[in-house]
């Protein structure tokens, strides 16, 4: 007996040296895509039917059926475009391919990259996701990389709020849109489009979800799929041009913000 225990410890050692160089290769490979602002080349046509494939899924077991309102304002001239909705539901993530409907590239925060000891990255980097450090003030290398994504005519998709408020009540907008679209519109010699989403779930939980930590608040959503999964409406408004976001950082801000707002179908003005 002792003398077969040492055999699968001799070959089990052996394996782990055998494998070790491809192990560190690989957590070398998960770090460099997993750093903030890191940009793949453009999703390949088969990335971009995985990600169809993994929204489609979310979306029947967790969401239900969708509603758009407004596509025709989602331009298909190949104009630089930013597309921001707000950022009610972990499955958004699952929405907005299925609503933009062409390949694009999505600011997602680093959590969704460093999730599952960073193997998730594996698959968010391919399928056009640009990790976000949400720290303040350490966004920088997304936003010069969300630049680059519109001055070379890519589609861009971003929420606003940067994290996901599940109970449906907007958080405070981040000024990253309203800079990553003045940026490129002065790089390009010309105006760039941002385009306000709303997007309102049949069924949102009430304040005490924002108590809990986001892992848990995606856990809960998703064993009590049954109850919350009341379908969502998708409203697209007319793209706001960079020429129309006058005075500060701010200010532009919030012109975005209540545009926004002013979508939601159920005239709630954003309130659950």
């Amino acid at each position: 007996m002792l003398l077969l225990i040492l055999l699968v410890l001799a070959v089990m050692g052996g394996l782990y040296l055998l494998i070790r160089p491809r192990l560190q290769t690989l957590r070398e490979h998960i770090n460099k895509i997993s750093a903030c602002g890191y940009l793949a080349p453009p999703p390949s046509p088969v990335w971009v039917k995985r990600l169809m494939r993994a929204a489609r899924c979310i979306m029947f077991i967790q969401v239900g059926k969708m509603k758009v309102i407004g596509r025709e304002n989602l331009p298909a001239d190949g104009s630089p475009l930013i597309v921001t909705p707000n950022h009610p539901h972990f499955a958004d993530v699952a929405v907005l391919p299925l609503v933009v409907d062409r390949p694009a590239r999505y600011l997602a925060a680093r959590g969704v990259f460093t999730f599952g000891f960073g193997y998730s990255s594996l698959w968010a980097s391919p399928m056009g996701c640009v990790p976000v450090d949400l720290t303040p003030g350490k966004g920088g290398p997304a936003r010069e990389s969300a630049v680059k994504v519109v001055t070379s005519n890519q589609t861009l998709v971003m929420f606003p709020e940067g994290w996901a408020y599940l109970d449906g009540v907007l958080g405070p907008f981040k000024h990253g849109a309203v800079r990553i679209a003045r940026e490129a519109a002065h790089e390009m010699g010309k105006p760039a489009y941002i385009v306000p989403t709303f997007l309102r779930y049949g069924r949102y939980p009430g304040s005490w979800i924002r108590k809990i930590q986001p892992p848990l608040e995606y856990f809960f959503f998703m064993l009590l799929a049954w109850y919350y999964r009341r379908g969502v409406t998708v409203v697209i408004g007319k793209p706001i041009s960079t020429d129309e976001l006058t005075g500060t950082d701010e200010e532009a801000t919030e012109f975005l913000k209540q545009r926004i707002i002013a979508l939601d179908p159920t005239g709630r003005q954003g309130r659950p």
